[in-house]
């Protein structure tokens, strides 16, 4: 029984092989034990050979499946010659009924077991005739010998073709299944791509871009070294991304007091970056923050370009930044008495808002809110899960 088979079809096939085995033995042995309960002593070794291969059914859904398909097979046969000992003559309505069963549905049910395997073919054609010719002749006597031949070629047929229905059947299911890991492998990578841009397009926002804006207005409201500082940094950011070809988040890293959201103590951060930008910070609530170390660099990034929206758009140089905490949620609030804005008017290719704040803070399981109006200031709400 050559060619590859995928384990699992195969499990599925003998799974079904047995439960028709089984069904259609002790069907048999109903048909051949009750209507002949008197003559049922003669008719023991059919009885106990439909037992044996009961047990042989249940074996074939196992690892050696076709070892135990192939002895339930060699079983079935013996079963049938057992009708042909002295006192078994098969000779009524009810024993030609349970031969029948027995030839033409019980012993091939095994085809079903190995339905999927290119060998299917020459395992039915030779596997019939001894079948057919034992039912044949121990049926005689009855003088239904066509019926019988009729009925057990017909079985042969009919299980042979459920197996390859079923065998197709798993297998179309196999390449649906694939196509669908398939499709969810690219969907994956898509994200992940997607997400590695958006990424990069915070990191290029927070760092070269702000150096450039800041370099673009000649440097007002920040000092010569603290611009040197920063585009150095920019520098050694754009080096690795020519190298590695990608950016890499490092949160336990040291900060850089000239990077906005640099990943460690929060507020020693942000005091860094302020002392760098000549921008007042006036914190209120908790000192430190419990949070892991992916949580509090985003929130420290995100509060980080929160101040630097304020100190680029609001016309003010102070902010106040307000931290809370409870047994779910990490919360910082960051105010200012500015120009404020409408959020709706903000053009969307615009990533200070967007991606450096919101993005940031939904990456990981966060929200952002942001209050603001023309002429009245602005807040913004961040919220971490802890």
């Amino acid at each position: 029984m050559g060619s590859q088979t995928a384990p699992g079809r195969f499990r599925l096939g003998a799974a079904c092989a047995r439960g028709f085995g089984v069904v259609f033995c002790l069907s048999a042995m109903l048909n051949l034990a009750v209507p002949e309960l008197s003559r049922v002593a003669a008719f023991a070794p059919a009885l106990i050979g439909l037992v044996i291969m009961v047990g042989g059914f249940i074996l074939v859904d196992s690892r050696w499946s076709v070892l135990w398909a192939a002895v339930t097979y060699v079983v079935g046969l013996g079963t049938l010659a057992t009708f042909l000992l002295p006192g078994a003559r098969v000779d009524s309505a009810a024993t030609v009924a349970s031969v029948t069963a027995l030839a033409s549905t019980a012993i091939p049910s095994l085809l079903v077991a190995v339905a999927d395997r290119r060998s299917l073919p020459y395992v039915a054609i030779a596997s019939l005739p001894p079948v057919l010719v034992l039912a044949v002749i121990v049926t005689a006597p009855f003088g239904r010998t066509p019926f019988v031949a009729i009925a057990i070629v017909g079985g042969w047929i009919a299980m042979s073709f459920a197996g390859l229905w079923l065998a197709r059947s798993v297998k179309r299911a196999e390449t649906g299944l694939e196509q669908l890991q398939e499709g969810y492998a690219a969907e994956r990578r898509s994200t992940e791509t997607e997400a590695e841009r958006r990424y990069g397009a915070r990191v290029l926002h927070d760092t070269v871009l702000a150096t450039l804006t800041v370099i673009a207005h000649s440097g007002v409201g920040v000092p010569p070294r603290a611009i040197r500082e920063q585009a150095a940094s920019d520098s050694a950011l754009l080096a690795q991304l020519r190298t590695a070809g990608t950016f890499t988040a490092s949160p336990s890293g040291p900060p850089d007091p000239s990077l906005p959201g640099a990943a460690d103590d929060l507020h020693r951060t942000v005091d860094r970056w302020s002392a760098s930008h000549d921008f007042t910070v006036t914190w209120h609530g908790d000192d430190r923050v419990a949070a892991s170390p992916t949580q509090l660099d985003a929130l420290t990034r995100a509060v980080a370009q929160c101040l630097e929206n304020v100190r680029r758009h609001s016309g003010e140089v102070s902010a106040e930044v307000t931290i809370s905490q409870d047994d779910r949620l990490v919360r910082a609030v960051v105010t200012d008495t500015g120009s404020g804005f409408e959020r709706a008017l903000v053009p969307e290719g615009r990533l200070g808002l967007a991606e450096s704040i919101e993005a940031r803070i939904a990456a990981v399981g966060g929200v952002a809110r942001v209050f603001s109006s023309p002429g009245h200031g602005t807040t913004v709400l961040l919220e971490i899960p802890r």
